[in-house]
Order: structure tokens, then sequence, then C-alpha cells
């Protein structure tokens, strides 16, 4: 079957038609005429995968890493660099569209390297006891002798064949994940107790909880979090270990952090503690290891807060949280995003109770693969 792709969607997959009907074709670009079958088919769409390039892009490239395609961590290695940030563009910018939402400036692409930029991993085993990564679309395990992504002192512990010795004894008919992190040392389940070292500022947190995976990105979203103006007082939703917080202490008199974690709030705790003592603030943090759907049950919930820093996960604001924000009337949101898509439908809820979405700015976290975040101000 021959198709003529048309762009790049949400998610990576490349867009054509046949008789009408969408075909989503991963590892394929705009404007390339291909030879492809159909293995799936539903009621609208149908997914489809490339027997031949026909007629190649002329952005297309070799991928440099020989995993790509089943190892299932990237899946824009075929793209030329630059290119790949158009397509990352464009297909947040048809998620705004779509959804009618417009920001009053044009956004901003905050761009990175593209090789050698993730300091975390999660890594898989599967029953035999072979540990890789997860393979496209499925759990079968694909040892990796090397990532071209990742950090180098990641990169050397896959090149020497040193990945097992980082992890404890496990029965190999034990599924089970790895968590790695690396920056100035390289820390694993065997030594959990990470640190990262952003903007000069040690922030700790736990090997198997979440943290950022591409600090040099992380501190371009730091630097934007902190042009806020000075406020009495700053919520911080979805604090995590305290990430953003730790860079708002001399913004502040109050600061109040939520999180859901109980260990990562009382990671979070320690950090600040450390460092406003470090930097002498006057800055005070209150802790609340609370749900998001349970937040507005708080005396604390009650308070005026001048500004809020939202980092919300995938699945973006839980619905208690829109009708928090409806009726505390915080003049001043910061949302940062790991999912545009759900920045968007939270974007159209808070622009329909009043607010200005005054400007966004992307920043490409994960080159080689579709995904990119994204910090939006809101304003009333």
């Amino acid at each position: 079957m021959y198709v003529t792709t048309e762009k790049i969607v949400f998610g990576g997959k490349a867009l054509a038609r046949v008789e009408g009907k969408a075909v989503f074709i991963p590892f394929a670009l705009p404007q390339e005429k291909l030879d492809i079958s159909i293995t799936q088919s539903r009621r609208d769409y149908n997914e489809a995968v490339i027997n031949k390039i026909l007629t190649p892009s002329p952005h297309r490239i070799a991928p440099p890493c020989p995993y790509f395609g089943r190892c299932g961590g990237c899946n824009l290695q075929m793209a030329e660099e630059q290119y790949q940030q158009v397509i990352r563009q464009a297909m947040v910018e048809e998620l705004f569209t779509r959804a009618h939402v417009t920001a009053e400036q044009p956004p901003v692409f905050v761009a990175g390297s593209a090789w050698e930029y993730r300091n975390r991993f999660q890594f898989h085993a599967d029953k035999h006891g072979t540990i890789g990564m997860h393979g496209l679309a499925s759990n079968t395990v694909i040892p990796v002798q090397d990532c071209p992504i990742a950090v180098p002192a990641l990169r050397r512990v896959l090149q020497h064949g040193k990945l097992p010795t980082l992890f404890p004894h496990r029965n190999k008919k034990e599924q089970d994940r790895y968590h790695l992190f690396a920056q100035d040392s390289l820390y694993s389940p065997l030594n959990p107790d990470a640190a990262a070292r952003v903007h000069n500022t040690v922030l700790n947190f736990s090997v198997f909880g979440f943290f950022q995976s591409n600090i040099s990105m992380l501190e371009n979203v730091i630097d934007c979090i902190t042009s806020l103006p000075e406020c009495t007082r700053i919520l911080d939703f979805y604090a995590g270990v305290g990430t953003f917080s730790a860079f708002l202490t001399g913004k502040a008199q109050e600061i109040h952090l939520v999180e859901h974690n109980e260990r990562a709030m009382h990671t979070a705790q320690k950090n600040l503690e450390r460092i406003i003592t470090a930097r002498n603030h006057s800055c005070r943090c209150f802790f609340h290891a609370v749900s998001d759907a349970h937040w507005n049950t708080l005396p604390a919930a009650r308070l005026h807060y001048d500004a809020a820093v939202i980092d919300p996960p995938r699945q973006g604001l839980h619905t208690q949280v829109i009708a928090y924000l409806k009726e505390a009337a915080i003049p001043l949101l910061y949302y940062v995003s790991c999912n545009p898509a759900t920045f968007v439908r939270d974007a159209k809820e808070l622009t329909a109770m009043g607010y200005r979405f005054t400007q966004y700015r992307l920043f490409d976290f994960y080159p080689q693969t579709h995904h990119c975040e994204l910090m939006g101000i809101f304003i009333r």
C-alpha cells in the first residue's frame, strides 16, 4: 500500500490517509512516499509500519544509535537535529490550535544539547535476568551496550558492561525496575541517596523517586520561574523534593509546598532547611503532605497566595485543583508541564475562569524523541 505522509502528530507518528481514513506510521517524516502495511485497523484510524521508503524526506538521516527502532526510548533519531525541533514545535502548536487556546505573546523555544544530556534512567530486567531498556511498544528487554543520549558517566557504564554491577542481586525470574542517576556521582539502588547539582545548589532525593532527567534544561526552567516578582506568600504545588522552592527562598516571606508523596516532602523539608540556612534567608517554609484532591480541605488552602508554581504529573491538574484555583484567584500562576496535551486542556479551563494566558516557553528536554515540556504564565 502506497501513501504520502502529511505531518507528524502529537505522539511522534506520521499521519497519512487512505481513502480518507487516518493512518499513523512510526519512524516516518512529513512528505515522504512510503510503502506500508496496516498492522491494526480501528474504527477511526489505522496503525501501520513502513515496508520501504520510496521518497525520503530531505531531513532524513541515518540514526546514530544501533538500537534505534528496537529500544523504545527514542523515536525521532531519523531526523536532523534542527528539523526535530521544528517537528516538536509544530506538534505543540497544533494542540493549541485545535483547542482554540492562544497565548498573548508568541512562544519561545529553548533548546539544549541533542546528545549526552540525560541524567536519569530506568532500566528493566526480564525473567531471565537480562537488564536493559524496554523494547518498542513492548515489555521485551533490549540489552544495550551504549546510549548516545545518556550523560558520559552512564555511557561509560554501558560501554564497559558494568550495568549489572550497579544493582543488588535479584532472583532471575523476578521482573524489576532499576533506577540510575548520574551527574557528579553515579547513584543506583546500591547507593540510593542521590544528589543533583542545579545552578550550584545541591538537591538531595532518592534514586527511586522522581527527579528531572535533563539538568541543564531544568536550569533553564528555573531561570524563568525565578523571574517572578517578590511576594509575601508563594504556593509550590506538586513540589516534589522542593526543586523550585529552593530557588525562590529569596523571593517570598513564606513558601507553602504541597506534595502527596510523604518521603519526597520529608526530603524537601531537609533540602529547604539546609538551603535557607546556607543563604541566610528569612523565608519560612511550610510543608503539606497531602494529595491534590484534598489540598482544599486544609486551612492553608484558605490563605492568600501572591503566586503559585504548579508542576503536575502527566495527567495535568486534578479537577479539585481547578476548582481550588477558581476560588483562590491567585494573581500569578507559573504552570510547568511535562505533557503539552493536558496543559492545553488546563489552559482552556484557566482562561475560562478569568486568567490571561500571557506566554509560554517550550523546553527541549528530550531531543531524539517527540517529547518536550513547557511553562505557561497566567495572570489575573
